[in-house]
């Protein structure tokens, strides 16, 4: 189970195992930087939030990426 803070086309910023990272169709990679930092990098990196945040199976969550990269 991941908590999605936020989106962008193909990725999203995630807590997995109460350890943030950044998920892709080629899975989870692990940043060391706290929440706070690393949705104001999202932000300039113009990932969408996601609010609330979504608790998602990888499945899901593969489909909700695919999903937000048509919109």
């Amino acid at each position: 189970m991941m908590t999605v803070l936020a989106r962008k086309h193909g990725a999203a910023l995630v807590i997995r195992n109460r350890a943030l990272g950044i998920f892709t169709d080629k899975g989870f990679t692990p940043v060391d930087f706290k929440v706070e930092l690393a949705m104001k990098l999202a932000a300039r990196l113009q990932y969408t939030p996601v609010l609330p945040a979504q608790d998602m199976e990888e499945p899901d969550l593969l489909r909700f990426l695919e999903d937000a990269g048509g919109a």
